[in-house]
């Protein structure tokens, strides 16, 4: 036989080709089975699993430490300028407290000269920021910088605008005047079911799913700590920088006062803000009061492993709250309760992680 030539193909029938297949999937069920057997192969498999999965939800569980994100974000976010940029998200949706209340102020401007007396209240301006009640001696005061006109602390607020800029000044002589800050918790949790690609539900699925996330993210939360000084520009709300607000009425849905005993109770309910991978300090609706996670952070620290499968996060913050407690005689903050949602999206990888934190503050003068 030449060299050129080769020995004819057998061609197997069907029932061969059949017969060869059930073999091999027999011998890959067999193999299957003793792998599990193995320890050392089941935890190659689980620790890839792990791994697949982790970099789909962001790697905040392993290859993001949330804890540490909120010890280093005051030396990684630079000062801002208090302004909307043109990278920087509008509301995805929700009524500004400016909004909600327009008719109610309209008809309190119309009766300013007649209720002067009262301390009612004129609209807000151009920019949102809210004016000096019409009848406190210090209307033609300048307003600060933390969002609206000093508020009189002497009194409690009369409606929405007047307690969100007694809000603004008593959170922010936090900053300037308390003795110390002490933190009680900080404590991450899943805020709502996830999206996860179809390919991982199983995976996940068998992980422990939303409960399994859920506390591995609470376990990535921090504990009591004492804040004095510098310390408290840098890790009381907002992170790194001089001013605790500068929420104006159109970044809140709500702001409520009732009285109990000598003491207020303030609630603030921000507008949330839409997806955007340019979220900053001092822009939008959140991150001008809440210790935000921003998304330049969050992609800092996804390796490029993971950040092929994942691409950049962009981040959106649902409607949040702030609950503080205010001696009525000295105008002091006794106690902040921040609960700021926010949620992580991979569009690349097809994944939603809606996230929560919940940071409990007691503060001292």
């Amino acid at each position: 036989m030449s060299k050129k030539e080769k020995a004819p193909k057998v061609k197997k029938d069907k029932a061969t080709k059949q017969a060869e297949k059930a073999e091999k999937k027999l011998e890959r069920k067999a193999q299957r089975i003793e792998d599990k057997k193995n320890p050392e192969i089941k935890a190659a498999n689980r620790a890839h699993i792990i791994k697949c999965i982790a970099a789909v939800l962001c790697a905040v569980i392993f290859f993001f430490n949330v804890s540490a994100a909120f010890k280093t974000l005051a030396e990684v976010v630079k000062e801002t300028a208090y302004s909307v940029s043109s990278g920087s998200a509008e509301s995805d949706g929700g009524s500004s407290l400016e909004d909600s209340l327009a008719g109610s102020l309209a008809d309190q401007e119309e009766s300013v000269d007649a209720e002067s007396s009262e301390g009612t209240t004129d609209a807000p301006s151009a920019d949102g920021d809210a004016q000096a009640p019409a009848g406190d001696s210090s209307t033609d005061a300048p307003a600060d910088d933390k969002g609206g006109a000093a508020a009189d602390t002497k009194k409690k607020p009369a409606d929405g605008v007047e307690t969100l800029n007694y809000f603004n000044t008593a959170i922010n002589k936090v900053k300037t005047s308390a003795k110390s800050v002490e933190q009680k918790s900080v404590t991450n949790y899943l805020a709502a079911s996830p999206t996860v690609p179809s390919v991982l539900n199983a995976v996940y699925k068998t992980l422990g799913g939303d409960s399994w996330l859920d506390e591995t993210l609470q376990k990535e939360s921090q504990g009591a700590a004492t804040y004095t000084g510098a310390d408290i520009k840098a890790k009381f709300p907002v992170e790194g920088e001089s001013y605790a607000s500068k929420l104006t009425a159109s970044d809140v849905k709500s702001a409520t006062c009732t009285e109990s005993n000598g003491i207020y109770t303030i609630t603030i309910t921000t507008v949330a803000d839409g997806k955007s991978d340019a979220h900053k300090h001092g822009a939008g609706h959140n991150p001008k009061a809440h210790n935000v996670i921003l998304p330049g952070t969050i992609n800092e620290n996804i390796p490029g492993i993971a950040k092929s499968i994942t691409g950049n996060a962009a981040m959106n913050y649902p409607s949040s709250t702030i609950t503080v407690t205010v001696d009525a005689a000295t105008g002091n903050v006794l106690t902040a309760n921040y609960d700021l949602k926010w949620t992580i999206n991979f569009d690349k990888a097809g994944a939603i992680i809606p996230l929560g934190t919940k940071s409990v503050y007691e503060i001292k003068w």
